[in-house]
């Protein structure tokens, strides 16, 4: 079993900007790690992964396919304990509560704040993520998971990939939206992002399809 002890902990690199001060950097309203409430492709493109705190797509900016929302400039807020402690467990489900108590503070975390014992609240939890862990489709109900994040879009037959994924862009600073889809819903989703958004790269990691990206 891998252990938070096994991994070394590595200096922040880059500028640095207090948590939560994302910006547009068009208007210089504060940004958050949220995609926009409305997005004329939803369901057959990714959302921009950050939106201004009204909910609307930060100001738009040339591209290479026309106008798009721009980048913000900033760090993001930080993951909730919370939220740590449920990417840790979709990375790795074997670790046990001790685990999860000597990673969040070797990541800084104060488990001193939490409302309880900490064994118990993280216990409590673990529980939770696992009572509410997606369940697999039957066999002959296949289901396409998306996860959309930037520029790539990862397509899996597999709840649990896709979450990995989602957490994998979370940690690169995306904001990834994860849907479910049918396969024929895919199939025209997939056709609109060719037509319409070429250079985003779709990457399809399910077994019964050619690998590689498109």
């Amino acid at each position: 079993m891998t252990t938070p002890h096994d991994h070394p902990h590595h200096a922040a690199h880059g500028p640095t900007h207090a948590p939560g001060s994302l910006r547009c950097p068009e208007c210089g309203e504060p940004a958050r790690t949220t995609p926009p409430r409305d997005w004329p492709l939803d369901g057959f493109a990714s959302r921009p992964a950050t939106s201004h705190h009204d909910g609307t797509p930060l100001c738009p900016v040339p591209g290479p396919n026309g106008s798009q929302p721009a980048d913000p400039i900033g760090a993001p807020a930080r993951l909730t304990m919370w939220q740590a402690v449920r990417q840790s467990w979709l990375i790795h489900p074997d670790w046990t509560v001790a685990d999860h108590l000597a990673w969040l503070d070797g990541e800084g975390y104060d488990t001193a704040t939490l409302t309880g014992d900490p064994d118990e609240v993280i216990g409590r939890w673990l529980a939770e993520h696992r009572r509410t862990a997606p369940v697999a489709s039957p066999a002959d109900d296949p289901r396409v998971y998306v996860v959309t994040g930037g520029d790539l879009v990862a397509v899996f037959d597999s709840a649990d990939e896709a979450d990995i994924m989602a957490v994998t862009m979370t940690a690169a600073n995306l904001e990834p939206v994860s849907r479910c889809l049918t396969e024929a819903q895919w199939e025209r989703a997939h056709a609109v992002l060719r037509s319409q958004l070429p250079h985003v790269t779709v990457t399809d990691a399910r077994p019964t399809r050619a690998a590689g990206a498109s």
